[in-house]
C-alpha cells in the first residue's frame, strides 16, 4: 500500500504569501487534487486531501490523500502529474486523466502574479522522498488551458421525460431530464416547431427523443441540444416484445444457458 502525495512550493523567493492568494490557491490545487483522484477510481470527496510538514519562507507544503492506495495508484498519479507538467498536447497525456482534470490543473494560474512561479514535487512511491521541484508561471498554464477544445458539437439525439418549457424566451427552449445521466438537458428550438413541442408536452410522463445539434462540453459532462430539429416520442414496447429478443442469437452463451451464464457474471461482481 501507499499514499498519494504531492509537494508544491507558492511564492517562491518571496517571503511568506499574502493570505488571500494562500486562500485561493489552496482551493485551486485542492479541486485538481479531488479531480485527479476521481480519474485514479479514489474517492474524490472533500476533507480527502491534507496540507501537511509546511516550511519556513516560501509556502511549502505537502498534500496529501488521507486513504492508503495501492502503489500502482501513486505512480499513475506521478505519470499523470509528470505529463501536465511537460503538458502540450491531450496525447502526451495517460488516458485516464479527463479533460475536466487538465482545465483545473490550468485554474492553478488564476492565482499567480504575472512572472510568478509555481513549484511542483513528485515522491517516489519506493523511497517515499519528493524529488526536485518542477516550475511552472502563468503563461504556461494559461497555453494548457487554450489547448483543450472544452465543446464537441455533433448532430444527435437525447432521451429523456419532459421537465421545463419556456416559450416566453427571446430563443424558446425545453428542458428534459435525460435518461442515460439524469441531467437537465436544455434543448432551443424554433418558433415553427412550436406545435411538436406542444404535441410532446401533452403527455406527462412520456418518455421522448429530441434531436438536433448536440453540443457536449467535454469539462463539466453536460449536454445541450443547441437547435432542435424533431421531436417525437420514444417507443413503447410490451412485454411480449421483449419476449421476442429471447432466442434471436442461438449459441451465443455457447453451452451454458442464459441464467448460468447471467449467474457467473453476477458472481465476479
Amino acid at each position: 500500500m501507499n499514499t498519494l502525495r504531492v509537494r508544491f512550493k507558492l511564492n517562491p523567493g518571496r517571503k511568506g504569501i499574502p493570505l488571500n492568494k494562500l486562500s485561493k490557491q489552496a482551493d485551486n490545487i485542492e479541486s485538481f487534487l479531488r479531480s485527479l483522484a476521481a480519474d485514479l477510481g479514489q474517492d474524490g470527496g472533500t476533507q480527502k486531501w491534507l496540507a501537511t510538514n509546511f516550511r519556513d519562507g516560501s509556502f511549502v507544503g505537502d498534500m496529501e490523500y488521507q486513504a492508503l492506495v495501492e502503489a500502482e495508484s501513486a505512480a499513475r498519479l506521478n505519470s499523470a502529474i509528470r505529463g501536465l507538467l511537460r503538458f502540450k498536447t491531450l496525447e502526451d497525456l495517460p488516458r485516464f486523466v479527463t479533460p475536466a482534470t487538465v482545465d483545473k490543473f490550468a485554474t492553478l494560474r488564476l492565482a499567480l502574479d504575472d512572472g510568478e512561479k509555481l513549484g511542483v514535487a513528485l515522491f517516489s512511491p519506493e523511497t517515499g522522498k519528493a524529488g526536485k521541484f518542477c516550475y511552472l508561471d502563468k503563461l504556461k498554464l494559461a497555453a494548457i488551458a487554450e489547448s483543450i477544445d472544452t465543446e464537441v458539437s455533433y448532430i444527435g439525439s437525447v432521451m429523456g421525460t419532459t421537465h421545463e418549457w419556456n416559450k416566453g424566451a427571446d430563443k424558446p427552449y425545453l428542458i428534459i431530464r435525460e435518461l442515460a445521466t439524469n441531467d437537465l438537458v436544455k434543448c432551443t428550438y424554433r418558433d415553427s416547431d412550436y406545435s411538436k413541442v406542444s404535441d410532446i408536452f401533452s403527455k406527462k410522463t412520456a418518455m421522448v427523443v429530441i434531436e438536433g445539434v448536440v453540443l457536449f462540453n467535454r469539462i463539466t459532462g453536460k449536454s445541450e441540444v443547441t437547435e432542435a430539429t424533431d421531436f417525437n416520442f420514444s417507443p413503447e414496447f410490451l412485454d411480449a416484445d421483449f419476449e421476442l429478443f429471447f432466442g434471436c442469437a442461438p449459441g451465443l452463451t455457447s453451452s451454458s444457458t442464459s441464467e448460468e451464464l447471467i449467474g457467473r457474471g453476477r458472481a465476479d461482481e
